[in-house]
């Protein structure tokens, strides 16, 4: 009882809010991201993280794609454990083809924002882990591979080590402690400490008070720090309140060292064996309420990087434009990139023409996700004083398009493309009409 009574008295009495946006979950399948956001993002968070398995018989585009596009919308920065498949109670060593199948297959997806988060297996110091036995130099030539062929097809790729289990024991090809890992490879292949963009680590205080800085020594002492496996057990002698509580303190502690950049506590939703005592939420999937106090803690808001891209797909324009007139037209572009537009500032400016003055592209209130197509209307005028001057109508990323005189030195203009998808479109709108 004293023990639960100092750790209730040290969530009141330590100071509340992440220093930083470390905030974030360790997800069991896709669809968790759809109550899970709310949980990581809460309390003033944005753009939080999530930690996610993704296996070789699991590679489905669609469920993938929809997962990224839900981080999107939701603002979550995923961290992907690539993985193989279960076979006789052990994790699938990992052949060079599973790595070619993993990254293409990553590099396929359009992620919610740069860089892209990756790591690489999980506690291969568990014979468990790496087909029933360690082998630490099958790993290292395994990992280095994985590294170069992420980086080949993406450079936005960001290569985060394995965790590995700071408590295992030394126990010949079942267990590897730590030390003897990072020793090993030093001898074998000491560049593995470099081929690294982040250091993914597992920190359980019930187990082992070791943490990343018993690591650290082995590789670049400023590398990023991702806790992506840490927590409690609620279970005896623990209640869910003090496994919440500990949980709780785990998170300020390290989210007000500069380099840890993520924390993301296992496991959100796994109430069954074996990891039930870790699961947040029970098995009508509803949060334990112990675990409110994390909901309740003020957070802060990550700012990533987005790509804005777009499409040119087509142009219509009056099939004929006199000078000094005033005309509107309308152009369909394709959101190619990872932000949204609208909910980010979207506008293209015009570019400069000898003769045309013309409208900006801008969205308004509207939000337009990657795949998804907007018409932009704008108005266009072109200028008499120059009417020999070829003319073009363009804004940033977009044109030329040009627009041309019916004759030398007419003052009629006539769109040099697009006709015929005008024609098309013509003909379509009025079949629609006919058919009804």
């Amino acid at each position: 009882m004293l023990i639960l009574l100092c750790l209730i008295l040290s969530v009141f009495f330590t100071k509340p809010a992440f220093a930083s946006n470390t905030s974030g979950l360790h997800l069991t399948q896709t669809s968790d991201i759809n109550s899970a956001y709310s949980i990581i993002n809460s309390s003033g968070g944005d753009w939080g993280w999530a930690t996610i398995v993704i296996r070789t018989d699991q590679l489905e585009k669609n469920m993938w794609q929809e997962f990224m596009d839900n981080c999107r919308k939701y603002h979550i920065i995923p961290i992907i454990r690539i993985s193989t498949r279960m076979e006789n109670n052990a994790w699938v060593r990992p052949t060079f083809t599973d790595i070619d199948n993993l990254s293409n297959f990553l590099n396929s997806l359009n992620w919610p924002s740069t860089p892209q988060y990756i790591t690489l297996f999980n506690e291969i110091n568990h014979g468990q882990e790496w087909g029933g036995e360690v082998d630490i130099k099958n790993f290292v030539d395994t990992a280095i591979y994985a590294t170069d062929k992420f980086k080949s097809l993406n450079p936005n790729f960001f290569i985060l080590t394995p965790g590995l289990d700071l408590a295992a024991p030394e126990q010949p090809n079942k267990f590897k402690n730590f030390i003897n890992v990072y020793n090993e490879i030093k001898l074998y292949k000491p560049e593995y400490f470099n081929i690294f963009d982040g250091l993914a680590t597992h920190f359980y205080p019930q187990n082992s008070k070791k943490d990343f800085n018993s690591e650290l020594r082995y590789f670049k002492k400023d590398i990023p720090i991702f806790i992506t496996e840490t927590g409690w057990k609620h279970e005896r002698p623990y209640t869910c309140q003090a496994a919440a509580t500990f949980t709780l303190n785990i998170l300020r502690s390290y989210s007000v060292n500069p380099q840890v950049k993520a924390i993301t506590p296992f496991i959100y939703n796994y109430p069954y064996p074996p990891f039930e005592p870790f699961s947040w939420v029970d098995k009508d999937e509803k949060l334990l309420p112990d675990f409110q106090i994390i909901v309740d803690e003020p957070k802060t808001k990550n700012t990533p990087l987005q790509t804005t891209n777009l499409a040119y797909q087509r142009i219509h324009l009056p099939i004929l434009m006199f000078s000094e007139k005033e005309y509107q037209g309308q152009i369909f572009l394709k959101n190619t990139g990872q932000s949204i537009w609208g909910e980010i500032p979207f506008c293209l400016k015009p570019l400069a023409s000898t003769n045309i003055t013309l409208d900006p592209l801008c969205t308004d209130n509207t939000l337009i996700f990657p795949g998804q197509t907007k018409i932009f209307s704008f108005k266009f005028k072109i200028d008499s004083t120059n009417l020999f001057a070829k003319s073009y109508i363009a804004w940033e990323k977009v044109g030329p398009i040009e627009i041309t005189p019916l004759t030398s030195n007419s003052v009629i203009y006539r769109p040099k493309t697009g006709l015929k998808q005008q024609f098309l479109d013509f003909i379509r709108k009025i079949t629609k009409k006919l058919i009804k």
